[in-house]
């Protein structure tokens, strides 16, 4: 008897129910791994879902402390500003606002009359805050005049220096190169403000703080003269 002969859809209907049974089985001796993987696939699932909702909420509370602090800041009322603004640090330290927010303390101490803590803050700006953040500048500023109030004339004037180097926009640079000028000349250092002057004055003829700079150079040359000639 001649041996019949197999079709081509049979074989595929066979490796279909081969297929088919293999899978069943798989699944029979698999079935726990399989579900505690789903259950492990959803719990991550879910875990990745509270952390994102979670820094969203904190973003938003440390956005709401922000305003708040701010709003003390812009009334004058510095001292209290500078207390929220160190809270926000501590409360939600690693956020975009409590990065901000250490300028902005340092800001409230400095007009608050409160140096040393102004310092610690713009000290911490300086070494934290990336070069690239315009808030990185007021930083420097705000860590020079700080060391200016403190008497502190060298450090003051070469923070200015460094501010000075890294300041983009020609409206901050005359700010600077005044404020460097006044404290070298309050160091006594008349031939080096006298040169930040002439060239402040060279670099930006046009610009209002110009004339300000032209009366202070005039009266440092009076008094350097006035002192010589008294000598």
């Amino acid at each position: 008897m001649s041996r019949k002969r197999i079709t081509k859809k049979q074989l595929k209907e066979d490796a279909f129910v081969s297929a088919t049974f293999e899978a069943g089985h798989f699944i029979q001796e698999n079935l726990t791994k399989l579900i505690l993987g789903t259950v492990g696939v959803l719990a991550l699932a879910g875990a990745i879902w509270l952390f994102i909702n979670y820094r969203f909420e904190r973003r938003q509370d440390a956005g709401l402390a922000m305003f708040k602090a701010q709003g003390l800041y812009m009334n004058g009322q510095f001292a209290l500003a500078a207390s929220d603004f160190e809270k926000l640090i501590g409360d939600y330290s690693g956020t975009e606002q409590a990065r901000k927010a250490e300028f902005f303390a340092g800001d409230s101490r400095f007009k608050a009359g409160e140096y040393d803590q102004a310092l610690t803050h713009f000290q911490k700006c300086r070494e934290e805050m990336s070069h690239s953040d315009p808030l990185w500048l007021n930083c420097m500023v705000g860590l020079a005049a700080t060391y200016e109030e403190q008497k502190n004339l060298q450090q003051a004037s070469d923070t200015y220096r460094e501010a000075l180097q890294a300041a983009t926009y020609d409206y901050q640079k005359i700010e600077i190169m005044s404020d460097l000028s006044r404290v070298l000349a309050m160091d006594g250092r008349n031939e080096e403000a006298l040169q930040v002057m002439d060239q402040a004055i060279k670099d930006y003829p046009d610009n209002p703080r110009t004339g300000e700079i032209i009366e202070l150079r005039a009266e440092l040359v009076a008094k350097a003269l006035g002192a010589a000639n008294n000598g």
